[in-house]
């Protein structure tokens, strides 16, 4: 029988409700931050927020079924709860793909999210690199383009990128179970948009 305290591999997000809950900005943080068992002062000590204010979002993941209460500690005679998530990875429908059925404010969240993890990550694997690799080194390894394409070429490089990506997410799948070291892949392809000027009323 599975350990109700123990998180679930994954567990898809389906209704709204839920992705408006976890598609919050500082909600994400606690999520990250609940990855391991730990108590909302905790949490509050790395946002630097009273836990006064982190409350009302910690209940609201709760209720949501996205972290749950795995232990308590004793602490100057007050009992603290011990928060963890209830799945190692939470997975929802691609923002892109959901049309108009999901909220614009948390595909902004999620993006936000998204980009801030990987400069994160990206900032600490370049601080840490093994500079005996060589230059350019295997990893960490960042490159941003500008480039104009023909429709054609637009379609054969979408059909590359696709492509390896599918190839990145069968090898995460073939070597989960493994003692391999973990490296990430973030894709970020789009097209320009001139910035609109500011106008400024008289």
């Amino acid at each position: 029988m599975t350990n109700p305290m123990m998180p679930v591999p994954e567990h898809w997000i389906h209704d709204v409700e839920t992705i408006k809950v976890f598609a919050d900005p500082l909600r994400l943080k606690i999520i990250r931050l609940m990855a391991q068992p730990t108590t909302v002062k905790a949490i509050a000590d790395a946002v630097d927020l009273p836990a006064a204010k982190l409350y009302y979002h910690v209940n609201l993941l709760q209720k949501h079924e996205l972290i749950q209460v795995v232990g308590h500690n004793l602490e100057s005679g007050i009992v603290e709860k011990v928060y963890q998530v209830t799945a190692a990875q939470f997975k929802l429908v691609n923002p892109l793909l959901a049309g108009n059925d999901f909220p614009v404010e948390a595909a902004d969240a999620i993006f936000t999210d998204m980009l801030q993890t990987a400069t994160e990550g990206f900032q600490r694997a370049l601080a840490t690199r093994d500079k005996s690799e060589g230059t350019p080194p295997r990893h960490p390894f960042l490159s941003q383009k500008a480039v104009r394409l023909t429709n054609d070429q637009l379609t054969t490089l979408h059909e590359r990128l696709d492509a390896l990506i599918k190839e990145v997410t069968a090898l995460a799948h073939a070597n989960e179970a493994t003692a391999e070291p973990c490296y990430e892949l973030t894709v970020v392809f789009y097209k320009t948009v001139a910035e609109q000027p500011v106008t400024r009323n008289s």
